[in-house]
């Protein structure tokens, strides 16, 4: 009886391991399971912080004989100097800036039609792709992010205009098409350049905006001898296409203003957050328009799902304003709008007058409009202006940090138009600024 019970010991003996095997084995999976709880938890515990950093850029005309153009960093729109000795990219002459989400793109003019994108990476603005056009542009607009419009056009002759579709992000032409739209071609020769083409017209882009299914440009008639005079300027005219396949779809007119923006301007069709349109005209020989057209200067509106000017709105700038001529006007928030006007005498002595940054009698004003009210307020602590090709702005909610600039100062006033008051900012350490710019990047805190 002891033997047999003796003989049961290395099976009890294994049943013991086994369970204790089976023990061992659970405690070690609960472990694993537990270590690796820890490390995500540790992993998740030291992902970096992150924040928006937002920096700005100005492009600054700089020197004399020659002139040099600096994509300047800046430090504050609202104070201190802005220097672009040792500081930023140089770039061609008469440069045109563009605010993207998150890039910059320069755009050459005339001698240089090249786009060049700049972004910031690891905290530092840095030069990207580029690529060139044939002819120059004259209009371009950001749709998106990642998209870019743009339109050119000759400046004599009836030859086609050219509107491109861009990826900004690989900084290439995706799509093109050629138009004519708008053109008047008088002795019926095709070219611009024969007997009696004096009188030919072209349909000169000055704005281009996308909103929904539909892109518009602004335009005007210029004589096609490249005189750049205006003998038929007494019109509101915005040629209208699909987007994006940009087929076109009819030109629409106004009689109550004229041309609409001005020559190299990139400001005209400005679209509010109810997605309205605005528009404003000059009639203004200072902003380019010879003879001057006898509409005044006004302001109209295409209503958002419109595809025409809304005939129960309209604006007579002149009235409102004592005489003054807008040259630009910024939209911001809740129905207002930063104004540069200039009153000017019907003179010859005054054509192109607003394209003289440093004048010595500089002839802009600044001021605030209300779309909603019709009213006009001057902005008198702001000091008399002279002109330029592009107006150097920056928009933030109601704010208009805004390029002023003449033949004894050169800086940075910031307009807000729900208060209805201007400050002094940051000092320009240059000719004049061109363009006012800033990017927003999510970055790791240190």
């Amino acid at each position: 009886m002891i033997l047999k019970q003796l003989n049961l010991l290395p099976f009890f003996m294994v049943l013991v391991f086994g369970t204790a095997v089976v023990s061992c084995s659970d405690d070690d999976s609960e472990s694993d399971v537990l270590q690796e709880e820890q490390v995500e938890e540790e992993e998740e515990e030291i992902e970096p912080e992150t924040q928006l950093v937002t920096r700005y850029f100005s492009g600054i005309e700089f020197g004399s004989d020659p002139t040099v153009e600096i994509l300047t960093n800046a430090d504050s729109f609202e104070e201190g100097v802005i220097s672009p000795v040792d500081n930023g990219f140089e770039q061609p002459a008469w440069m045109a800036y563009l605010q993207g989400e998150d890039q910059i793109i320069t755009l050459g003019y005339n001698t240089a039609p090249e786009f060049t994108s700049y972004e910031v990476v690891d905290g530092a603005l840095t030069k990207g792709n580029s690529f060139f056009t044939t002819d120059d542009a004259y209009a371009a607009t950001f749709v998106d992010a990642s998209t870019m419009v743009f339109i050119t056009s000759p400046r004599s002759g009836l030859a086609d205009k050219i509107i491109s579709i861009v990826d900004t992000d690989a900084m290439e032409v995706t799509y093109s098409i050629t138009t004519t739209a708008g053109y008047v071609d008088v002795d019926g020769d095709g070219d611009g350049l024969g007997e009696g083409d004096e009188n030919d017209l072209i349909a000169f882009p000055s704005d281009i905006h996308v909103r929904g299914d539909y892109l518009y440009v602004s335009y005007y008639m210029m004589s096609a001898s490249g005189t750049f005079s205006t003998p038929d300027a007494n019109k509101a005219r915005v040629g209208i296409y699909t987007y994006p396949g940009l087929e076109f779809v009819k030109v629409i007119e106004d009689d109550r203003a004229s041309n609409i923006s001005r020559y190299y301007a990139f400001n005209g069709l400005l679209e509010d957050e109810n997605g309205d349109i605005y528009t404003f005209s000059p009639s203004s020989i200072a902003s380019g328009y010879a003879p001057v057209p006898e509409n005044n200067s006004a302001i109209l509106r295409i209503k958002n799902g419109e595809t025409e000017f809304d005939d129960d709105f309209y604006i007579d700038f002149e009235s409102i304003s004592g005489g003054l001529k807008i040259n630009d006007m910024f939209y911001t928030t809740n129905g207002k709008a930063v104004v540069r006007a200039t009153f000017e005498e019907e003179s010859e002595l005054y054509l192109w007058g607003n394209y003289a940054p440093t004048l010595a009698t500089p002839l802009i004003s600044t001021g605030i409009v209300d779309l909603t009210t019709g009213t006009f307020t001057l902005l008198d602590n702001v000091p008399l202006c002279g002109g330029g090709w592009n107006s150097p702005h920056m928009i933030d909610g109601s704010k208009v940090y805004l390029g002023v600039n003449n033949a004894e100062y050169s800086g940075v006033y910031i307009i807000d138009t729900e208060t209805g008051t201007a400050t002094e900012g940051a000092d320009i350490d240059g000719n004049y600024a061109k363009a006012l710019l800033s990017l927003t990047t999510e970055e790791v805190v240190e």
